[in-house]
């Protein structure tokens, strides 16, 4: 699947899940507590691996809803990522790859030279996102990632 066919399937997931539904096929797992959103993607100068539970039908409202912002938010990242990556400016002068991650721990990012050195990182998304809208400008259309 190329680049813009994954993040049109990214905006579906997102418009099901601002609608109360499952993120469609990114849902994993079975059982009563056992799901979750999986996306990971990998070419030369990203990676991408979320795994975040979802739909843990015994968990009260608050977590459910809690689940839910933060895979709206891990879409989100992704769609940024991609397009960014799709646009040529994923990475300045020097930068080799970027490496983002979100599971129930947390999220975290970083950012290597060609020799695999990291030379940013860190497990808040904001710097990465601030750097994202700031590279693609307007062509974001309008998405925003917000981490819960």
């Amino acid at each position: 699947m190329d680049t813009q066919e994954t993040i049109e399937e990214l905006k579906t997931a997102l418009a099901g899940l601002e609608a109360g539904e499952e993120p469609g096929r990114f849902m994993k797992g079975h059982g009563l507590q056992s799901r979750y959103f999986a996306f990971s993607w990998e070419s030369d100068p990203l990676r991408i691996d979320f795994r975040l539970p979802c739909a843990r039908v015994l968990s009260n409202e608050e977590e459910q809803a809690l689940d839910a912002a933060r895979i709206g938010a891990a879409i989100r990242m992704a769609i940024l990522l991609l397009a960014s990556s799709a646009e040529g400016k994923l990475l300045a002068e020097g930068e080799a790859s970027l490496s983002v991650e979100a599971d129930e721990s947390g999220t975290r990012y970083t950012i290597a030279d060609p020799d695999g050195e990291t030379l940013d990182s860190g497990e808040d998304w904001g710097p990465l996102v601030a750097r994202l809208e700031a590279v693609l400008g307007g062509e974001t259309g309008a998405v925003s990632v917000i981490w819960p």
